[in-house]
């Protein structure tokens, strides 16, 4: 049995995803000791919460088709979480003689409402930016 030496790139690439999920929870943590209730600066913490989950998975691209794939699918994203938020909404409302399945329903709209207003907006930026400078990057190197 043969071991690959894993190259030290790889290790630090791996240490910055990580780098990047320990910002993301510590800054989620943060912003509900601070806040979220027409609290701006707790907001921000959320926004800076989502803008490092998206970036612990982005960071490694260096394809624009990625990005433009993000972005895509971020914008196509937010328009489901915002009916998945609805219905969930709804269907916890009237199954609420039914305290499980309104307890799943109402965690499900939570879900699809955080991820309608901060990840699928992020994720749209991230995947914009990255569309257009990864694009640039690759038309300077063919050049």
């Amino acid at each position: 049995m043969t071991t690959q030496k894993e190259s030290p790139l790889r290790r630090a690439l791996r240490g910055s995803t990580i780098i990047f999920l320990v910002a993301t929870v510590t800054l989620t943590v943060a912003a509900s000791l601070v806040g979220i209730a027409d609290n701006p600066p707790g907001i921000l913490l959320l926004y800076g919460a989502g803008l490092t989950l998206v970036l612990a998975v982005t960071h490694r691209w260096r394809s624009p088709n990625k990005f433009g794939l993000l972005f895509f699918g971020a914008v196509l994203g937010f328009f489901f979480m915002v009916v998945l938020h609805n219905f969930a909404e709804v269907g916890a409302d009237r199954t609420s003689h039914l305290p499980v399945l309104a307890f799943l329903l109402s965690a499900v709209s939570i879900v699809g409402f955080i991820s309608a207003i901060i990840v699928c907006p992020v994720a749209g930026a991230v995947g914009a930016f990255g569309w257009m400078a990864m694009f640039d990057r690759q038309k300077r190197r063919d050049a």
